[in-house]
């Protein structure tokens, strides 16, 4: 993180975005908690350069750990956890790095929101301890949980928290929509996602707002009971990692409806946020809603508005990665001028895997669980994440499936008639596929030669839909960037045959799947 002598003083344009302008000012100091009782006793130091923010002004504390900051009416305040710390956590693993200014509470709605917080006190200090942090580390990253009652945190707990609870990731991710529209399972889901026995940060998505709520300002009031502020950041190693807000909550015609949009208060926070990053650091951009998202070809636009006001915050950082979830699918593509982007290099903007799948349906297993692939025909699951110093790469981890199953070969399968094979194509669905992606198939002795990547839906949907008797389990497929496919060669002889395939990911991953079939 980079050092500044003088306090970031806010673009003057802020002043006139807020009509609640502060009257008063907040002081406190970041500490080091040598005892660990989250109180600045003496002879703890407090800890200089933190960043420390009231979600819209970023200031560093002195070389005293000693910060001043304005008081809005309403605000969260909050650290940005410094490379080398960790926050306290709760009992459920969540980071404790805030608090919450609601001087007379929340507006009241359905489900429970922030009670009275009263006078703030004298000082507002904040704990931190010190830890060791590498340069080389995993995050879990996933999409939607999603669950829309108990039964679904069932599915949750035994399909996705199971298999991470001896996870070696410093921290987990997930991208939004953590419920489906029932808040008031906030508390059994911290209570399962505990067991992954590391912190848990959790991104605010369109169906965890209060649709209560007669505008945007208080559309997240149960969230940030549960969870905190719905932006902000913190380090890790050379990693600097930013949650984003970008669902927007509007009413029209009486109605709760959303749009992806990043609000002028929290792109003030981030360009303040952003002054004191490093050039050479790693920035990690995730939210629920996807920066871009590439579903027709012709179509090139941001899907978030405020969009091109982010890129340009963006632009003067070299080593951009931005992450999401929304839409139960998985895509790579990389933002460029293209798009907008005037930064040296591409935004690598990442689509990420639904922990949910599309909504927990489909056929259930033989535990009981639907299978739940996503609507391109990817199994449910999530993301590692390994960063090295400002570097990374990733790869899908698919729920209860072994690492290496990262494609499933459509056709051929079976037997086909050998009056059949003119026309007939081999179809493969690289799961976490994407440009960069090469895929070869080999069938036999004949020569190793290039799949095509072909937009399409994945076949293998219509066969589960054919399977699925339960209408409201039944998952409508989209169409998806991730299949390749390739002719099959005329010249096969009757008999049966093995089809090798063979993926490379931009990272240099390779993955291998076989299929074996018969012609008559």
């Amino acid at each position: 993180m980079k050092t500044k002598k003088r306090i970031l003083i806010p673009i003057l344009f802020a002043l006139f975005l807020f009509s609640d302008l502060p009257a008063k000012t907040i002081k406190g100091t970041v500490f080091l908690d040598l005892n660990k009782n989250l109180k600045l006793d003496k002879g703890e130091p407090g800890i200089p350069n933190v960043l420390v923010s009231n979600q819209v002004d970023v200031v560093q504390t002195d070389e005293k750990g000693r910060y001043k900051l304005k008081v809005y009416e309403e605000c969260v305040f909050f650290i940005t956890k410094p490379s080398g710390y960790e926050t306290p956590i709760d009992e459920n693993n969540l980071s404790k790095f805030y608090y919450i200014h609601r001087p007379t509470g929340s507006p009241q709605f359905v489900y429970e929101t922030v009670e009275p917080t009263g006078k703030l006190p004298k000082k507002l200090n904040f704990p931190l301890f010190k830890t060791e942090e590498p340069d080389t580390f995993k995050v879990v990253i996933m999409g939607d949980p999603q669950p829309r009652n108990d039964e679904q945190i069932d599915y949750l707990r035994d399909d996705i928290v199971a298999e991470l609870a001896d996870t070696d990731a410093q921290f987990a991710v997930a991208l939004g929509d953590i419920m489906f529209d029932n808040l008031s399972l906030f508390d059994r889901y911290k209570r399962v996602m505990r067991k992954i026995a590391v912190p848990c940060y959790n991104v605010a998505g369109n169906h965890d707002r209060n649709y209560d709520a007669i505008d945007d300002i208080h559309s997240l009031e149960t969230f940030i009971s549960h969870f905190g502020p719905p932006y902000y950041s913190f380090n890790y190693g050379k990693v600097h990692f930013i949650i984003l807000d970008d669902v927007e909550h509007f009413i029209q015609d009486g109605e709760a409806k959303y749009r992806g949009k990043l609000g002028k208060k929290q792109l003030t926070w981030l360009q303040n946020d952003l002054q004191f990053v490093d050039p050479g650091d790693l920035v990690v951009i995730m939210m629920h809603i996807p920066l871009y998202w590439l579903e027709d070809e012709k179509e090139q636009k941001l899907n978030i508005q405020n969009g091109d006001r982010l890129l340009e915050i963006l632009q003067e950082k070299k080593y951009l990665l931005a992450l999401a979830g929304h839409t139960h699918m998985i895509q790579h593509n990389y933002i460029d001028d293209g798009l907008g982007f005037m930064g040296e290099n591409p935004i690598h903007n990442i689509v990420c895997a639904t922990a949910c799948g599309a909504w927990w349906r489909g056929p259930k297993d033989e535990r009981g669980i639907p299978v739940s692939p996503m609507q391109d025909g990817a199994p449910n699951g999530y993301h590692i994440f390994e960063f090295k110093g400002n570097r990374f790469s990733e790869r899908f981890k698919p729920a209860h499936r072994d690492d290496n199953f990262q494609m499933r070969i459509f056709s051929p399968g079976g037997k086909i008639m050998s009056d059949e094979l003119t026309g007939r194509k081999i179809i493969v669905n690289v799961f976490d596929g994407g440009e960069k992606s090469e895929v070869l198939y080999k069938i036999d002795d004949f020569p190793e030669r290039k799949m095509k990547q072909t937009p399409m839906k994945d076949p293998y949907m219509d066969d589960l839909l054919e399977m699925t008797i339960n209408e409201n389990s039944k998952i409508k497929p989209r169409l998806t960037h991730h299949i390749w496919t390739a002719p099959i060669e005329d010249e096969l002889s009757v008999g049966v045959h093995k089809l090798l395939v063979v993926t490379k990911d931009q990272f240099g991953q390779v993955f291998k799947a076989t299929k074996i079939f018969e012609i008559e």
